[in-house]
């Protein structure tokens, strides 16, 4: 009964589910049914791509975000910037100095310029080369020659382009004129003048003071110096000495004396005044006395 029992369950599995159904015993059996399997091979994963960085490109200036080659502007600069205090007829080298200011990002060419040192009625030309991307470039020319007391030189110095553009600089020279040389320390003249210049209407026998006033002239841009004089009331019936001292560079100088008396009905005084200069020179001033008669 038992042998049956086992056919049919035998049988039930190879119809039902095939042999793989049967791996278990029926219920209430001892013996075991086993079956060879096979068992599913895991699916190999697939490979994990590494992801690599897309290059790096560097981007080109297109040539159409160039800008023109083109002067924008120009500074101009001069050594020494000032002549005040040189002596005229010195030699001196005056050295200008222009600034070419160009576009950015331009592809780089040649300026062509003329430059001047007399404000324009002589000129030189010149050039200069830019790099690409360059902005600015100095050029330097000069002017030698002696300082001219009408100060026309050094004169105006200054560029004008031609090429890419035209443009026109400042012109610039050094500020101050010159001076004139050191001239000898001299008299060239000497000025007298009398106060109260008139006795008219005035009473003879009264006491009177009068006032000299001396004024003498000495030549320009001289180092100075002592005068010395003397001056006589009396048209050089009586003299005195005197001096007065002239500061560097000054023309004039004064000096002031009197004559003190009473008037008198014969005229001898006030009497005829002089002043004649001795040193560094003679000079004589005019004879000056009060015009007109006491009563």
């Amino acid at each position: 009964m038992l042998k049956q029992r086992m056919i049919l369950i035998v049988f039930f599995c190879l119809t039902l589910v095939g042999l793989a159904a049967c791996g278990q015993p029926g219920t209430g059996g001892t013996g075991s049914l086993s079956g060879t399997t096979t068992a599913a091979t895991s699916p190999t994963s697939a490979p994990t791509a590494t992801p690599t960085s897309a290059p790096t490109q560097t981007p080109t200036l297109p040539s159409s975000s160039l800008a023109a080659f083109k002067v924008t502007s120009i500074d101009m600069a001069v050594n020494p910037t000032s002549i005040a205090g040189m002596a005229c007829g010195k030699s001196i080298t005056v050295t200008y100095t222009a600034t070419f200011h160009v576009a950015a990002n331009s592809p780089g060419g040649t300026v062509q310029f003329v430059y001047t040192v007399n404000n324009g009625r002589s000129t030189t030309p010149a050039s200069l080369s830019f790099a690409a991307g360059e902005t600015t470039k100095t050029y330097s020319f000069t002017w030698q020659g002696t300082l001219s007391a009408d100060n026309v030189y050094p004169g105006p110095g200054g560029v004008q382009t031609s090429s890419p553009n035209v443009v026109h600089s400042p012109s610039v020279k050094p500020a101050g004129t010159c001076v004139s040389p050191s001239a000898a320390f001299q008299v060239t003249s000497i000025d007298l003048a009398v106060s109260p210049s008139s006795i008219a209407g005035k009473s003879c026998n009264s006491s009177i003071t009068f006032t000299y006033t001396v004024t003498f002239h000495v030549a320009a841009n001289s180092p100075g110096g002592t005068i010395q004089f003397m001056y006589t009331t009396t048209n050089g019936r009586g003299s005195t000495n005197a001096s007065v001292a002239v500061s560097p560079g000054a023309t004039t100088a004064t000096y002031t004396f009197s004559s003190s008396g009473v008037l008198t009905s014969d005229h001898t005084f006030p009497g005829i005044a002089e002043v004649i200069s001795t040193s560094p020179n003679q000079v004589n001033s005019p004879q000056v006395k009060p015009t007109g008669q006491c009563s």
